[in-house]
């Protein structure tokens, strides 16, 4: 059986975008407005530069005491996060979510963003079917640590 694609659980949503210079308040009113937990940050040309999580609000924004008002996403957001390609198996976003400890992991189709896989998104199933691995991952992890 062929590994299901990340694109097949992203739905019809698109994903919420904001550019750089946009301020922290108007990323939070789009989250807010779509129910989401990201907006992904594009530059001029549509191009990805980041991400901007309700992590970063509050770790990033809120925790420094810094103004939503005045200051802009290029100053608080994840710059060049990880991505994952919309053929990718669901799998591999869920070792790199896991990995990297993201909670919103852009789908790439190409050099265009055509979503934002959160944990929400994931089937019980699939994550059930890598349970065992990624005990495993977290066991050896602790160990290292």
């Amino acid at each position: 059986m062929p590994a299901r694609p990340v694109r097949e659980i992203l739905g019809r949503r698109m994903p919420v975008r904001a550019g750089p210079g946009d301020t922290v308040r108007q990323a939070a009113r789009l989250m807010d407005a779509h129910a989401c937990g990201s907006v992904v940050v594009l530059d001029e040309t549509g191009r990805l530069v980041g991400i901007f999580t309700e992590r970063d609000l509050t770790r990033r924004v809120v925790a420094r005491g810094l103004d939503p008002d005045t200051t802009p996403l290029s100053a608080v957001m994840t710059r060049d996060p990880d991505t994952i390609t919309a053929d990718a198996p669901v799998a591999e976003a869920i070792r790199r979510m896991d990995a990297g400890g993201h909670r919103h992991l852009p789908v790439m189709d190409g050099d265009r963003v055509v979503g934002v896989v959160a944990p929400e998104d994931i089937p019980v199933a699939e994550l059930v079917r890598l349970a065992d691995e990624l005990e495993v991952r977290h066991r050896l992890a602790e160990r290292m640590w």
